[in-house]
């Protein structure tokens, strides 16, 4: 899997898609976001970034994000089919150094139900993932001197040691409080975990309190002291652990 990855023929395949619900191509929005890159109400004092959002006239999505400073963070570019808005089926996204450098590049798609992620630093390969549709993944990590590992998951973000020990964990011990149904509070509570270089829980956060119901964020924050599954520690390019957030979604849904 070493060498360049021609994406040229990709990008012309997905060419005539387009991300329905927004109309007026050239649109900008600024959008304030937090320390986690979520969202935030204009004037909030826990901004630490800013996002552009565009739409050109082909109906391709471009985010650029910058610190309070002015300073590119990522950009990324994005295309999505009208059946299914809410995920891309391409997508590109950069990354920058404080000192405006590139850092890394990082591709995603689909293509024959299942979801492909390559990771290049300058034209040099470093990750090419393949996952299907239940999550199990296959690939490899090429290391700055040439060495090759089969790896299982994004090795560039912390993870579960076990997902389907995480699913079996929630179906057991999470329940729906009787005050959301009550009050018929549904959505995604995605919580925040600060995983060190061994893999060790550092911090956790629920990074959408604000806007989520306070009875459902309670039995998340219940559900995560319980939790004992362990967890993988993410790994900076040259294939050392780092310390890095993941970010989880847990989802409550009225039958």
């Amino acid at each position: 899997m070493k060498g360049k990855w021609t994406f040229f023929g990709l990008f012309v395949g997905l060419g005539y898609l387009g991300f329905p619900g927004l109309v007026e191509a050239q649109e900008r929005k600024i959008v304030p976001l937090d320390a986690h890159f979520l969202p935030i109400a204009s004037g909030d004092e826990s901004q630490k970034y800013s996002k552009i959002v565009t739409v050109s006239p082909e109906g391709e999505l471009v985010e650029k994000t910058y610190d309070l400073n002015y300073a590119l963070v990522s950009a990324k570019k994005s295309m999505f089919e009208a059946s299914e808005p809410q995920e891309p089926v391409w997508e590109e996204e950069q990354h920058y150094a404080s000192d405006g450098s590139l850092k890394y590049t990082q591709f995603k798609y689909r293509k024959d139900n299942a979801n492909y992620t390559k990771v290049f630093v300058e034209d040099k390969l470093v990750l090419d993932l393949v996952c299907d549709s239940s999550l199990n993944c296959e690939g490899s990590f090429v290391a700055p001197g040439g060495e090759e590992e089969a790896v299982d998951r994004d090795i560039f973000k912390p993870g579960l040691s076990d997902m389907k020990v995480w699913q079996e964990f929630l179906a057991k011990n999470l329940s729906y409080p009787q005050s959301a149904r009550n009050n018929r509070a549904e959505g995604e509570i995605w919580v925040g975990l600060k995983i060190d270089e061994r893999g060790k829980l550092l911090e956790s956060s629920v990074v959408n309190r604000t806007s989520s119901d306070p009875s459902l964020v309670k039995e998340v924050e219940r559900v995560l002291d319980r939790y004992t599954g362990g967890y993988l520690p993410a790994r900076d390019l040259k294939g050392s652990p780092t310390i890095a957030w993941m970010y989880l979604p847990i989802r409550f849904q009225l039958g």
